[in-house]
């Protein structure tokens, strides 16, 4: 079966004899070049008897090899190699060796063609759900990748993968130092420790639900606020916080608004918002596999302990989803309902509306 849509349409081109549903399938696509070693050359060139003459190969994202400590790759397009080809002999090996390949012809007349097509399908867009078929569908590491689905949806990456890369290890590297002030193993460690005791989800809103379930606790409101306590006495950051004046309403609205748009069911309310801080932790410790700052064994164990904390604070991926939400808009919209909003509420309709989701196949725990 082949690991992703990308590669089933590309196999499936390849076998009708279809040349440009072959760049059509790729055009879009991000692509990976194997970086060169000390003392490399820097194009991976090679003579491959399959078409008898030199190329130079790619990778699509699907059949990156799983992931070693000094073997990285550059992320391409199609469109920055038909600009910087450097000989119109040689051709571009896409995924050689493997039954996924294809071999395309880059004479100057071909790569107008590929820039052609590379117009007509556009760039890959954000908000995709991808599904790598070789990676973990089930048990508490894929659990654990779930908790990070919408990071993989909002950049259309697979999003049970713990592989060679992110996006790449550049990019996964810099948004490591950007975002999150992280340069080496140690940080890294720190921030992910952070992230599961929920040390960055927005405390004051923490403390509002705090509050708020402690209010249904006395009132005997409708069941038993266990899940809601639970959520509120776990979270650090809320520890001895006050809600900031306003949040509570600001909390309100957007539950109303969660209700109207079908993130939350009727009567419905978010249980907590450390949701955002264990997606996060989730792609934290992809982004430190991409930039070599730990290793499988450690990135298998932090996702699963991941899952264990959604488990502790959440009773499902309904919970779980809603409390996402709410922590990112609170973060990146603050009563706006916004780009940000709209771009939540995006992620949400596709990890709980289709079929192939994680978070409508995988149980919660």
């Amino acid at each position: 079966m082949p690991p992703t849509d990308t590669e089933r349409r590309l196999c499936e081109a390849t076998a009708r004899g279809d040349g440009d549903g072959q760049v059509a399938a790729i055009a879009g696509e991000d692509l990976y070049l194997a970086a060169p070693q000390q003392g490399q050359d820097p194009l991976p060139v090679y003579d491959d008897p399959a078409v008898g003459g030199t190329c130079i190969p790619v990778l699509t994202r699907g059949m990156l090899p799983p992931w070693q400590p000094q073997q990285v790759f550059d992320r391409v397009s199609l469109e920055e190699l038909a600009q910087d080809w450097p000989n119109d002999k040689w051709r571009l090996a896409v995924n050689p060796g493997t039954p996924c390949a294809a071999y395309l012809a880059a004479t100057p007349a071909h790569r107008a063609g590929w820039l052609r097509i590379r117009a007509q399908v556009g760039v890959r867009p954000g908000g995709l759900l991808v599904t790598h078929f070789g990676g973990p569908l089930h048990g508490p590491v894929a659990r654990g990748l779930a908790c990070g689905a919408p990071l993989a949806v909002h950049h259309s990456v697979p999003w049970n993968e713990l592989g060679t890369a992110f996006l790449d290890p550049a990019a996964d590297a810099a948004t490591l130092r950007e975002q999150w002030s992280v340069t080496d193993p140690v940080g890294w460690q720190q921030r992910l420790e952070e992230l599961l005791a929920g040390r960055f989800a927005p405390a004051d809103a923490e403390a509002a639900l705090r509050a708020r379930a402690d209010r249904r606790g006395a009132d005997g409101g409708d069941g038993d606020g266990h899940g809601e306590r639970e959520a509120a006495d776990s979270a650090p950051a809320a520890a001895g916080l006050t809600a900031a004046p306003g949040l509570p309403e600001l909390v309100t609205r957007y539950e109303e608004r969660f209700r109207a748009d079908g993130l939350l069911p009727a009567g419905g309310q978010v249980v907590s918002v450390v949701a955002l801080d264990l997606a996060h932790a989730v792609a934290l410790v992809r982004w430190g596999l991409g930039a070599r700052l730990c290793a499988p064994p450690q990135a298998e164990q932090a996702v699963q302990r991941a899952a264990a904390r959604a488990g502790e604070v959440y009773g499902s991926w309904e919970e779980f989803a809603a409390g996402y939400a709410l922590g990112r808009v609170l973060a990146f919209d603050n009563g706006w309902f916004g780009a940000a909003y709209a771009e939540t509420v995006h992620l949400h309709r596709v990890l709980t509306q289709d079929a192939s989701s994680p978070w409508r196949g995988l149980p919660f725990a």
